[in-house]
């Protein structure tokens, strides 16, 4: 078994870079989706606190859920452990200690991607473009770094358990970005099935990377069809299906299939997904059927540490 500190850094250093790309992913699907409002309409920032579960924290740092104060938050906060600051800070230094697991030039990869983030201030006047264009770098080079890890790290329990902290944090994550969306729905649900709608929907697939294939398999958008594809698409990298049955299958290679309580955990799930459909999740509620999925993916998580990280672990391996 690979030793616990060793998986504990693989793991996590997967999950802060993945992290920082959703993060990115977040502001950028936010700002587009409020690009779309009407000329009239508010724009909707204080979403994007909301399901990160931090609100609290915020207003007690910046108050009203402005653009700037959003983007500052989530872009550049030193002090909020998930800000794409800090995620980017903790993968750099996690990469620091491991440069005997990890290759030359990928360290030199998410080495630049930790410093790329600058000590910005909110009082420039292009801020929101800046962070903007850094959303977009960040994803580029976050997935420059999945693919130089897929190119050079040797297939056995390092590998799986970056691949296990990767697709987990892109199942959560990704779950997260349909909640924003839902959550820009409720100021006024009469826009339900309007242009803006599509717009919106229309955004969130880009903020995937996924809108022009949807497009080309699919047709028109419609909100069955996109919630399909980004929650049960088996052969989509971003959807939560594929994600969640990756983490399983890593988790397997690293145990050689020996079942575990996070194999029971992440099995259980994926077989609720498998016998949905898209009708059978809008129906159940968005908002709940979300709630529920991350809870689930926490458990894993957890059951993951216990199983492989923690003291208890250790032991067991010696």
């Amino acid at each position: 078994m690979l030793l616990s500190r060793v998986a504990d850094n693989v793991y996590w250093m997967s999950r802060y870079i993945e992290r920082a790309s959703n993060i990115a992913r977040f502001l950028e699907v936010s700002y587009l989706l409020n690009l779309d409002q009407p000329a009239t309409a508010e724009e909707q920032w204080a979403p994007l606190i909301e399901i990160t579960g931090d609100m609290k924290l915020f207003k007690a740092r910046y108050g009203e859920a402005t653009r700037e104060n959003v983007m500052h938050f989530l872009m550049f906060n030193p002090e909020y452990p998930s800000s794409i600051a800090s995620c980017l800070r903790i993968a750099r230094s996690i990469a620091k200690g491991m440069r005997e697991t990890v290759s030359t030039d990928m360290f030199r990869e998410i080495n630049a991607l930790g410093k790329l983030v600058p000590a910005a201030t909110r009082e420039k006047a292009d801020f929101h473009i800046k962070v903007f264009e850094l959303c977009r770098e960040i994803k580029r080079d976050a997935m420059l770094i999945e693919a130089m890890a897929s190119e050079t790290i040797e297939r056995g329990q390092g590998y799986h358990f970056w691949r296990v902290g990767r697709y987990l944090e892109r199942a959560d994550k990704t779950s997260r970005l349909l909640h924003v969306k839902y959550f820009h729905l409720l100021p006024d649900l009469t826009e339900v099935g309007t242009p803006l709608d599509d717009l919106q929907w229309s955004a969130l697939l880009e903020s995937l990377d996924v809108r022009e294939t949807y497009i080309r398999t699919k047709g028109l958008i419609s909100p069955d069809k996109v919630v399909e594809m980004i929650v049960l698409d088996r052969g989509f990298p971003r959807a939560i299906l594929f994600c969640l049955e990756s983490a399983l299958d890593s988790l397997y290679r690293i145990t050689r299939d020996e079942p575990s309580r996070p194999h029971a955990i992440l099995e259980k799930l994926c077989a609720e997904l498998k016998g949905m459909s898209a009708d059978d999740i809008i129906g159940r509620g968005m908002n709940e059927f979300i709630d529920d999925l991350q809870l689930s993916i926490n458990e894993v998580n957890n059951a993951i540490h216990e199983q492989f990280i923690s003291p208890k672990a250790v032991t067991a391996g010696a």
